[in-house]
């Protein structure tokens, strides 16, 4: 994959590259937008760019050849603990999970990379080893650094990362790559050079997935429910857990819309299914929790977002068209409806950093609400 290969927010890439060709390139960046759209992607592809041996000229500028030795170090499809290139790092909390477990690592031993689980937060020891590898010089052009989810940066490696981005090394560039920008130190944010991305049109990712193979039904109803997230669309492609994640919504959403006091706690039960499955209650397990969580409330806001379309008249615009009959028990007013999408999104802030709401008592709050609203 270069830069010619990369869907949707067309604009980030123009400006990179207008960056790149001018050869003022500020030390720190900050790639903020909704998640899975191809932050963490541009920022590996600019990288990749930024050291290839043989750039190449196209019609639309500069672009990585993708051929010689650096580019084939880098791949954004390759999880970050397997990225080997000596001169590009990507710092994620999969990755600080590796950190840990080879300094827990007997001599010998061998690291079982499947068992990885991410890591709830980036801690200081995390900053510490990227500084630690600031120390030695490099012979590529330039140094880059990809901080991915950097909302879940700790204080402690905020202020580690801040003093380090006062003092960037020469030819060193720190991306910052978050879904969630404002929950980063302010004063980081100011030291770096925004670039927000965008979500991806439907039509853009119904074609990218005909591209692909699929009919032309079967990319439209994927296009529409990856709602702007080009990311999840071709993930979608690879693994097909998503239509049982599907079936677990489409019981909670059923449970929502008649809601009774009797049903409070067994919709917290359901809505949690599985997280007492993980082998630990340590921080990575807590982590793989908490992003669970926040796809199930994803995937409800979207039913319920189909609700308030029904509600309004619109039915045209409803994406989970195949619980079309449910959907529409349940759109009896607007104003229901928008009640329960504020709470789910009430529900997501309060699971999140750094709240951290206990999930069980996070979703019995949510379900009283969405009942009382039904009631009024």
């Amino acid at each position: 994959m270069a830069l010619k290969d990369f869907v949707g927010n067309e604009h980030a890439v123009r400006f990179l590259l207008r960056m790149t060709e001018k050869g003022t390139i500020p030390h720190a960046w900050l790639f903020s937008g909704p998640s899975q759209v191809g932050k963490r992607t541009l920022a590996i592809e600019w990288a990749k760019l930024l050291n290839c041996q043989s750039p190449l000229k196209t019609d639309g500028g500069l672009d990585s050849c993708d051929q010689c030795p650096s580019c084939h170090h880098l791949s954004p499809d390759r999880p970050s603990y397997a990225q080997t290139h000596p001169a590009v790092q990507v710092v994620d909390t999969t990755m600080v999970a590796y950190w840990e477990a080879v300094e827990k690592a007997k001599e010998a031993e061998a690291i079982d990379p499947t068992k990885l689980k991410p890591k709830l937060s980036l801690g200081i020891n995390a900053i510490r080893t990227i500084r630690e590898t600031l120390t030695h010089q490099t012979l590529w052009r330039y140094r880059v650094i990809v901080v991915d989810e950097a909302e879940r940066l700790t204080e402690e490696a905020s202020a580690a990362l801040l003093k380090t981005l006062e003092e960037p090394p020469d030819r060193t560039l720190f991306i910052l790559v978050s879904s969630n920008p404002w929950a980063i130190h302010p004063t980081i944010r100011s030291r770096c050079q925004p670039l927000r991305f965008r979500l991806v049109p439907t039509r853009v990712i119904f074609l990218l997935l005909k591209a692909k193979g699929l009919t032309d039904e079967e990319a439209s109803f994927l296009a529409k429910l990856a709602r702007g997230r080009v990311g999840w669309a071709v993930n979608a492609l690879r693994d097909q857990t998503w239509q049982q994640v599907r079936e677990h919504l489409n019981a909670l959403l059923k449970m929502m819309v008649t809601m009774s006091w009797w049903d409070v706690s067994r919709f917290a039960e359901i809505a949690t299914k599985g997280l007492e499955e993980f082998e630990s209650e340590g921080e990575a397990s807590m982590a793989s929790q908490r992003r669970q969580l926040e796809e199930t409330l994803e995937g409800l806001m979207l039913g319920w977002r189909d609700i308030l379309a029904l509600a309004l008249g619109a039915e045209d615009l409803v994406v989970n068209s195949d619980w079309l009959p449910m959907l529409k028990q349940a759109a009896k007013s607007p104003n229901w409806a928008l009640k329960v999408l504020w709470e789910l999104r009430q529900t997501y802030r309060r699971i999140r950093p750094p709240f951290n709401a206990n999930p069980q008592l996070a979703f019995e709050l949510l379900a009283i609400q969405a009942m009382q609203g039904a009631l009024q």
